[in-house]
């Protein structure tokens, strides 16, 4: 069913934080709903305010890449919000300058609804700031919100973006569009876009250094701390259409880096013929997400390899073998150690693991040891901060002990802020001394 009636502007949002790098961050979801509405007829056109290569800042030679595709975001300071004025750290916000953006806005006067994502929770301000700007604009046209942050916390979306008369609307895929073309009276046949579509890059005009795929949505494991496979029921896509959609997709879009937003790669039931395929592309892999180690072994490291995957991450959280349990079970010492003897073995250098610090009950110790445990293997770690993720099962047991309220603003669990107020983790200089522990640990492993 085609309607060419209407048109919808997609805006990805501001990033409003005390520290954000484009390490390969794009609106997945937002491009999905593109296509998806793309493929029913609508005329659709997009503003990503985060992309980097945006012509904005070519011309005004703003870009700053680092490797693989990744680097700096253009920001300016601005003012705190009061809930966080004390804590001691600058805000800035990331992305297009504010002039720019309304300039950009000026544009699309005709549109009929304007359609903005969110992510992290705690980045809720960054969202707010931006559909202040719409509104401002556009004091009559209809705002939808939707995304990650949207579907975790309807409530609270609804309750603070009610004074900009924004339609808020959670869930993804068909569910949101459903919803938002209810709004015009419209309805359409359900498709299976997981497998039919992929994420719609022509919606750049400018150009982008890196494009961000999945071979699965969702994921079938129930770590306490994640909210996804709350969110995402679980699918998985075919090969031929992963590969299909990659071909189509590089055709328009020539970028070397192609990374793979999965959060279980590995559990893909054709993953053999998958990487053999992908083998046959002139790219980079990427796999930043947390891959299972213990689906890591010769036969799959030596496609890696084959494949020209480089950045490669394990998931390993923590060495505490009892938190290693309480938290999922995803992963033991034993499983990380097999997992990178054999993607080492098979030169992929750039193999390294996700350590987190600061979640319940874990003692600094516990962070040094899975440091060091990661360097005894001849792997960089990456340490993660603890972000307590509302509605998650982990982040109910903190409310039922009392350590954390159940409406505590989301600006306060950013990570980067949390130390500065939560008595029940590790302190800043706790935190600050890890981090340096990593550092000096790093230099001398280069």
């Amino acid at each position: 069913m085609k309607h060419s009636s209407k048109h919808f502007l997609l805006i990805n949002p501001w990033i409003y934080d005390t520290a954000a790098y484009d390490f390969w961050l794009k609106p997945l979801g937002l491009l999905y709903i593109g296509s998806i509405l793309k493929n029913y007829g609508f005329k659709v056109n997009m503003i990503d305010l985060m992309n980097r290569h945006d012509k904005y800042f070519k011309e005004n030679n703003l870009i700053k890449d680092r490797y693989y595709g990744t680097g700096k975001y253009y920001f300016e300071e601005v003012e705190k919000p009061e809930i966080i004025r004390d804590i001691p750290r600058k805000l800035k916000r990331y992305g297009l300058p504010e002039k720019e953006f309304r300039k950009r806005l000026e544009n699309y006067k005709e549109v009929d609804g304007i359609i903005v994502t969110s992510t992290m929770t705690y980045w809720y301000y960054g969202v707010y700031k931006t559909i202040e700007i719409i509104r401002e604009v556009f004091p009559e046209k209809r705002i939808f919100l939707g995304g990650i942050y949207v579907s975790i916390m309807p409530e609270h979306a609804k309750q603070y973006f009610h004074k900009l008369n924004v339609k808020v609307i959670p869930g993804t895929g068909n569910m949101a569009v459903n919803q938002l073309l209810s709004y015009y009276d419209i309805k359409v046949d359900t498709i299976n876009w997981v497998e039919e579509l992929e994420p719609a890059y022509e919606l750049y005009e400018d150009e982008i250094s890196y494009i961000v795929i999945t071979s699965s949505i969702g994921c079938p494991f129930k770590c306490t701390y994640c909210f996804t496979p709350r969110m995402w029921k679980y699918q998985i896509r075919s090969v031929k259409s992963i590969i299909k959609g990659l071909k189509k997709i590089l055709e328009f879009k020539k970028v070397k880096d192609v990374v793979f937003f999965d959060d279980a790669f590995l559990l893909h039931p054709e993953k053999e013929r998958l990487l053999e395929e992908l083998s046959k592309f002139n790219v980079r892999f990427h796999l930043p997400n947390g891959i299972h180690a213990r689906l890591v072994n010769e036969k799959i490291a030596e496609l890696f390899s084959k494949a020209n995957f480089k950045v490669i991450k394990l998931g390993y959280e923590t060495s505490n073998e009892e938190l290693q349990k309480k938290t999922g079970g995803k992963v033991t010492n034993e499983e990380l150690l097999k997992a990178t003897k054999f993607l080492l073995a098979n030169g992929l250098n750039e193999t390294s693991a996700y350590i987190m610090a600061n979640l319940p009950d874990q003692k600094v110790e516990d962070v040094i040891s899975g440091i060091d445990f990661c360097f005894d293997l001849g792997i960089i770690p990456s340490v993660n901060e603890f972000t307590p993720i509302p509605n998650t099962p982990q982040y109910m047991e903190l409310v039922s002990r009392g350590w954390l309220k159940m409406d505590t603003d989301p600006l306060l669990l950013n990570n980067s802020i949390l130390p500065h107020w939560w008595k029940y983790g590790m302190s800043v200089e706790e935190i600050e001394m890890i981090k340096s522990y990593l550092r000096v640990k790093k230099n001398k492993f280069n």
